[in-house]
């Protein structure tokens, strides 16, 4: 994979002029950069990948080497102070994640964060009046949402063609290799570990999404860990009102995905195999008055789809997909799903 591939996808205006690509960095090299996004950047339109950095300089400098990247630094204030790069994508730990979107952004660049964005719903207000305040693009990295799958489900629960919506269910686990690895960042509570920030979030944004509003109030039970003080899966119950609610599980006490479903009084949708069908299967079946489809969509890369979309909005191609979105709002559902496993009570949100 060279060079070559991070700075040929350009973009020309309608006065045949070329559009340069956007400059990214990559804050960190974490398994998800090096597995999923660095290598679905060079699909990306205007996108250009130029610089990596890591606490450890060799580390970025071996990320650099395997993908042909110009630039290696051993800090990430070094990365920030590039005065090229205009776009930086952040897989730290969760706990790092508001810290470090502020200090980009005061750095004068846009942010794509992966997900949870912070720790709680406080500290995401705090990006985003950072945020609004220097005018910059500041996105949660949610790359499901560019699944087409995804996206054609969150058309189908919108369109109206299964009436008032009802009930809703979704699923987001893996299943965690044992014995238990103390280290790893995901069962860590000093830097944001457990079960509902690292997986839950997914099934609770992809119920905001379906609905089209947020959640009035949230009811959660966990299987909490005392060796490591996270939670390790959960359950709750979303109450958006008008008579709509869902269910959501999380943990990392299963296989990837599960399937999905939204009722409302006129029809069903469901996705057998989650977000993820097998080649040849269909994505969802949708039931409407007696009538059964069988929903095939073509698949793409979320993770491409993700810096694309970025990519283009600062190049003012298309507004980003998610720029309207509060940056507090998958964060307060969050809080209140930890507030009701102590209170046992149901939490406003």
């Amino acid at each position: 994979m060279g060079l070559t591939l991070y700075s040929k996808l350009i973009h020309k205006r309608k006065d045949g002029t070329i559009m340069e690509p956007v400059r990214w960095g990559v804050l960190g090299c974490a398994k998800i950069a090096i597995e999923r996004v660095i290598p679905a950047m060079p699909d990306a339109n205007v996108t250009t990948l130029s610089a990596v950095a890591s606490r450890s300089l060799e580390k970025a400098q071996r990320v650099a080497e395997t993908f042909d990247v110009p630039r290696a630094y051993g800090s990430y204030d070094e990365l920030l102070a590039d005065p090229e790069i205009e776009a930086v994508y952040i897989p730290l730990p969760n706990g790092l994640h508001a810290e470090w979107s502020i200090k980009a952004l005061r750095a004068g660049k846009h942010v794509l964060c992966e997900k949870p964005l912070t720790m709680d719903a406080a500290e995401a207000r705090e990006v985003q009046a950072v945020r609004d305040e220097t005018g910059l693009y500041c996105l949660e990295a949610f790359a499901y949402r560019f699944n087409p799958v995804v996206a054609k489900a969150f058309e189908i629960a919108q369109s109206g063609v299964l009436g008032d919506l009802r009930f809703m269910h979704t699923v987001s686990t893996f299943l965690m290799e044992q014995p238990y690895d103390p280290t790893n960042v995901r069962l860590r509570a000093d830097i944001g570990g457990g079960a509902l920030y690292d997986m839950g979030c997914y099934a609770i944004n992809a119920q905001r999404m379906l609905a089209d509003r947020e959640p009035r109030s949230a009811w959660a039970a966990m299987t909490w860990s005392d060796r490591f003080d996270v939670d390790m899966s959960g359950t709750a119950v979303l109450d958006f009102g008008g008579d709509l609610r869902g269910t959501i599980q999380w943990g990392f006490n299963a296989p990837y995905g599960g399937p999905f479903s939204v009722v409302g009084e006129e029809g069903r949708l469901t996705g057998t195999y989650g977000w993820g069908p097998p080649a040849g299967e269909p994505a969802m079946v949708l039931e409407t008055e007696g009538e059964v489809e069988e929903v095939f969509v073509e698949p793409a890369n979320d993770y491409t789809g993700e810096v694309q979309d970025l990519s283009e909005g600062i190049r003012g191609i298309a507004e980003p997909a998610y720029a309207w979105e509060p940056l507090d709002a998958n964060m307060r559902v969050i809080d209140a799903c930890y507030r009701s496993y102590r209170t046992g009570e149901a939490e406003t949100v």
